[in-house]
């Protein structure tokens, strides 16, 4: 329940962010065609001298900065899009695993008719089962964070040389933007780290031990108990429900997980500012402007 909490994405959002930059970049393919258009319909009879040769140096110049950032928007957006689409790809996965986790609870229902044999046998047979799909889970969410990084590390990368370039030209302008950039994004950043930090608490306290009761066939000294040999390689079977005393800790963190995803919101994002259409944040542009 855990990893499925963790791994709840908005992957409409990555999309949204796709087709702002596509849009961004045909902007500027636009912009570019009539820089272009009007430095090629000068003629020297039009505007003879020097002038008009500087003029169209720096046209030029100007129309391949455009071509430059458009470039740019394009490949960002489509780095983002394939950032989306494994992370939909990974929530189809999860699904799968629910779907999978629910065949497991018929099976022991199913097996458990007979009486304490029947669940005994259940607990053993889905039990190694479960942990088979825990252990791919886990496989899977190791490539998954793979793939994150790599992308994140090729955006970084191709705006610190894109800015790093500028820079050694004596061209300051896109340090200053990046540096304003992150600034105007100061709310989400903070936001982030704050709704990290209660995402992974709220999974750790789903995966908090349920204690087993007294005289459980679980508890110490028991053939059943960890260590035994018939617990050696199996998960520790239990002789009925009853003998497991849950731990009210998880059962909480679980209502709150079910709560966070039903409501598409976790109590930290309740503290995140409104946002203008132009993406500043409401209340942070004196901030802003300071910086």
């Amino acid at each position: 329940m855990s990893k499925l909490y963790v791994h709840q994405y908005d992957t409409g959002a990555l999309a949204k962010g796709y087709r702002d930059l596509v849009d961004a970049a045909g902007d500027l393919g636009e912009g570019r065609s009539v820089v272009e258009e009007l430095v090629g319909g000068l003629s020297a009879e039009q505007w003879p001298g020097q002038s008009r040769r500087d003029f169209e140096e720096w046209m030029r110049g100007y129309a391949a900065d455009l071509k430059d950032e458009e470039f740019l928007s394009r490949s960002l957006g489509i780095l983002i899009l394939v950032s989306a689409a494994v992370l939909f790809a990974f929530v189809v996965y999860t699904s799968v695993v629910v779907m999978r986790l629910a065949w497991m609870a018929l099976q022991v229902l199913r097996m458990s008719v007979g009486g304490g044999v029947g669940f005994l046998t259940a607990q053993v047979t889905v039990g190694a089962a479960a942990r088979t799909l825990y252990a791919q889970v886990e496989m899977m969410e190791k490539k998954l964070a793979a793939t994150l990084h790599g992308l994140a590390g090729t955006i970084t990368s191709m705006l610190a040389v894109r800015v790093g370039k500028d820079s050694l030209t004596g061209d300051r302008q896109g340090l200053a933007d990046l540096r304003q950039a992150t600034m105007s994004q100061g709310p989400a950043l903070i936001w982030g780290v704050a709704n990290h930090v209660e995402r992974n608490l709220t999974a750790a306290a789903m995966r908090g031990r349920s204690p087993l009761a007294k005289g459980s066939p679980l508890a110490k000294g028991s053939p059943l108990a960890k260590g035994s040999p018939l617990a050696k390689g199996s998960p520790r079977p239990v002789s009925s429900v009853g003998d497991l005393a849950v731990s009210k800790l998880p059962i909480a963190a679980a209502a709150k997980g079910a709560f966070d995803v039903i409501s598409g919101r976790m109590p930290t994002g309740f503290f995140v500012p409104e946002r203008y259409d132009n993406g500043a944040y409401e209340g942070y542009e004196g901030i802003e402007r300071r910086v």
